[in-house]
């Protein structure tokens, strides 16, 4: 029996995390409404890779953080009326409500950077902001919805041969502009390129884009289903 169960969890572990109902119900349901991505991050998940506080100081991390979420916002406009992050991330209404500060790769505009609205790690990986929180960045951007979006960034290393591949660990968190958290869900995304063997890989020009992929490709899964 032990055993069973044991297989059991594995198997439930292995499946993308996603709320019964599914982001694209929620969609159906208020569309036309306006939404607004209030935050985007990806990190580097236990320090793994290699090159990437070179690639998260230079402009190769926000140029690719800017497209990424251009893309998403693009995605999202199919069902909702999507108030873009350039308008109103430079705020200081926005800035101000900023929470802990990470080395994580995030959104830049007009020289200001997209922040993180969790108390600490745990909110971080989660995708979590309190209420407060939430209904102030809705005010803020004009939103009856807001996403917060996390992506922790990994290797992926196969089981028979110890080649290595991207993988993006990818949360998503929606609420209402009252606080209350209507969505969640998490979808884990490989690349399609090896990279390297035995988990060393590095993040730059040549290989970033792998991370990319995996991103928008797990993050728009969360969207349609």
């Amino acid at each position: 029996m032990k055993k069973i169960v044991a297989v059991a969890l594995a198997i439930l572990c292995a499946l993308p995390l996603v709320a019964a109902d599914g982001m694209k119900k929620v969609s159906k349901a208020n569309a036309g409404k306006k939404i607004a991505v209030v935050s985007m991050a990806a990190n580097n998940y236990g320090g793994k890779l290699q090159g990437w506080n070179e690639a998260n100081s230079s402009d190769l991390m926000k140029t690719r953080m800017n497209k990424m979420l251009l893309l998403l916002e693009q995605n999202l406009s199919s069902d909702w009326t999507v108030v873009n992050a350039e308008t109103f991330v430079a705020k200081e209404a926005y800035q101000s409500l900023a929470g802990e500060d990470r080395e994580v790769g995030v959104p830049e505009y007009k020289g200001a950077r997209m922040r993180l609205f969790g108390k600490d790690r745990k909110d971080l990986v989660k995708a979590k902001v309190s209420a407060e929180t939430i209904k102030k960045l809705a005010e803020v951007a004009g939103a009856d919805y807001v996403l917060v979006v996390y992506s922790e960034w990994s290797v992926a290393i196969g089981k028979m041969v110890p080649t290595s591949k991207a993988l993006a660990k990818n949360v998503v968190a929606l609420y209402d502009k009252d606080g209350k958290l209507v969505f969640t869900g998490r979808k884990d995304q490989m690349g399609t390129t090896t990279l390297g063997a035995y988990g060393k890989v590095v993040v730059n020009d040549e290989t970033i884009d792998e991370w990319v992929g995996a991103f928008n490709e797990g993050v728009k899964f969360l969207l349609t289903n």
